[in-house]
């Protein structure tokens, strides 16, 4: 029997990919939307190889200290979250979650050695997106609800936003249980006015009836609404072009709004720099290749039936619904003279590059011998864990491992383990390595931050960020690579130190970063490296 899982995270900042979980809250419904479950909100203890950005911490108002007084161990919190989300029938869904909230939760399993991906597919378990189905009715249907504007007098789908114009409760924007009730009202009130465009976009959670919308094998036009494009409300009509060649869950289509004609003289690295050159790296008067690859497994909004799409609300989108259906058979000429289908080959084959195992989720699935490894690891008495040598034929595997010995069980470590520990927190927190957030980086932020401060509560979240980040530097970098900052002038006396705050614990005798190339223990300059944008 399937159930509605609405949840939400708040983290310690914005990166979905190194960013981690601080607290989590769920609500289970029946299909019908009715509550069925008690609300849950967890917190998460802090692990030592991460730092929040201050912002986050500012936004929430949730601290450090505040997830180590109140949260669960990480292993403990991840188990928990797993357990609602992979409850057989489960369909998990949230507001933008599937471009954030799920990859909060797929790294965070992979960093825990749990299959990242079973649990949306396994026990008849799915995955669902509200903010498709919003968009959808602000592109189709836009008198089902009010639309806030922003601050450049464009249609905002920020949930405070929407729910405030609605008069939907949303007491506290940046609280994970808040917005979950939030999410679910949102959703009451679509389904309640739009039951029809509700079912659809709600169906296209099965990427099997969204590769039909889709079907590449009749070359048929349909709709596809997206989140760019204000004044076309991200509609666009397109034409599927080919499977993805290394992602069968994708389809490669071409947006018929544009001029087919432009492929018959295109190079492969032409287009491969218009698909893939970031917005901020692109220069004046640059032309973006009009072809999308759409993830039918991501609750993709489209729609096989153009009439969805009425003439006149076409008319106010600035739609020109013809010219775009006048575009079909220019694209299957273009297709009879061009190989297209090699030509999307070589320009979506492209190699992963390497990065941290933390990160390496995307760089191929694990095998099955290596999963069922990872499966008795994590079930084993973790008092073995130092004798144990996997084996693992994933060269990402052994540092993960490592990592999460690391984090989860650190007695279990070796000397040698636990030097490659500590010249990994090194590395990454002071160095910056791989783009990671950093004690300095932490720290300049914070400075920002208590300049443009409005609310003067503010100053202590702030003040326990540093304390937190201060702290794990004092361990790490004990030789003061990266220096504290000068401390602030006072205006009046400082508050003492909250009653519950522990006792800092006695600084561990120095580990250094490099303690493999030879008997030279001096600690040498080290540069931090600016975070990858």
């Amino acid at each position: 029997m399937n159930s509605l899982l609405a949840y939400d995270y708040e983290t310690t900042g914005l990166d979905p990919v190194r960013d981690r979980p601080v607290q989590f809250a769920c609500l289970r419904l029946d299909m019908e939307l009715n509550v069925i479950g008690r609300p849950t909100t967890l917190y998460c203890q802090p692990t030592p190889d991460h730092l929040p950005d201050p912002l986050a911490c500012l936004l929430t108002g949730i601290t450090p200290q505040r997830c180590q007084e109140l949260g669960l161990p990480e292993l403990q919190f991840v188990g928990a979250v797993h357990r609602e989300l992979a409850a057989p029938g489960t369909i998990a869904f949230g507001y933008n979650s599937i471009a954030f909230d799920e990859e909060i939760t797929r790294f965070m399993l992979w960093r825990n050695l749990v299959d990242p991906y079973a649990r949306e597919w396994k026990d008849g378990c799915g995955r669902w997106d509200l903010l498709g189905l919003v968009r959808a009715t602000w592109a189709l249907r836009p008198e089902t609800l009010e639309w806030p504007r922003n601050e450049q007098g464009e249609v905002s789908f920020a949930l405070e936003r929407i729910s405030a114009a609605n008069g939907l409760p949303h007491d506290d924007a940046h609280d994970a249980m808040s917005d979950v009730l939030a999410t679910v009202a949102l959703a009451r009130r679509i389904r309640e006015h739009q039951p029809q465009l509700f079912a659809h976009c709600f169906s296209m959670l099965d990427k099997n009836l969204a590769l039909q919308e889709m079907d590449v094998a009749s070359r048929s036009p349909f709709l596809l609404i997206g989140g760019a494009g204000t004044k076309s409300a991200g509609v666009r009509i397109m034409l599927p072009l080919a499977p993805h060649p290394t992602n069968r869950n994708e389809v490669i289509a071409w947006d018929l709004a544009k001029d087919p004609r432009q492929l018959l003289d295109i190079d492969a690295e032409t287009m491969r720099r218009r698909l893939f050159t970031s917005a901020d790296e692109r220069p004046d008067e640059f032309d973006p290749m009009p072809i999308f690859s759409i993830a039918a497994n991501k609750s993709p909004v489209v729609f096989k039936n153009l009439g969805v799409l009425s003439r006149e609300r076409a008319a106010e989108l600035e739609i020109d619904v013809g010219a775009a259906l006048a575009n079909v058979p220019v694209m299957l000429g273009v297709m009879e003279t061009v190989d297209l289908a090699r030509l999307l080959q070589v320009v979506f084959t492209r190699e992963f590059a390497e990065c941290d195992p933390d990160e390496a989720l995307y760089a191929g699935f694990v095998g099955n011998a290596d999963r069922r490894l990872l499966d008795q690891l994590r079930s084993m008495d973790p008092a073995t864990f130092a004798t144990v040598k996997p084996g693992f034929l994933d060269p990402r595997l052994d540092e993960l491992f490592l990592r999460y010995k690391a984090r989860h069980y650190p007695a279990t470590l070796t000397q040698r383990e636990e030097d490659k520990w500590e010249e990994h927190r090194f590395r990454k927190l002071i160095e910056g390595a791989c783009g990671n957030r950093t004690v300095a980086m932490v720290r300049e932020a914070a400075a920002r931050c208590r300049q443009s401060l409005a609310d003067p509560d503010g100053n202590q979240v702030l003040d326990d960020v540093l304390a937190y980040t201060n702290g794990v530097a004092a361990v790490i970098d004990p030789f003061g690579t990266v220096p504290a900052p000068e401390p602030a002038p006072q205006t009046e006396p400082m508050a003492a130190a909250p009653a519950t705050e522990p006792e800092p614990e006695p600084t561990p005798a120095p580990v250094q970063p490099d303690l493999f190339g030879g008997a030279d223990v001096t600690p040498g300059k080290r540069k931090t490296r600016a975070r990858r944008t």
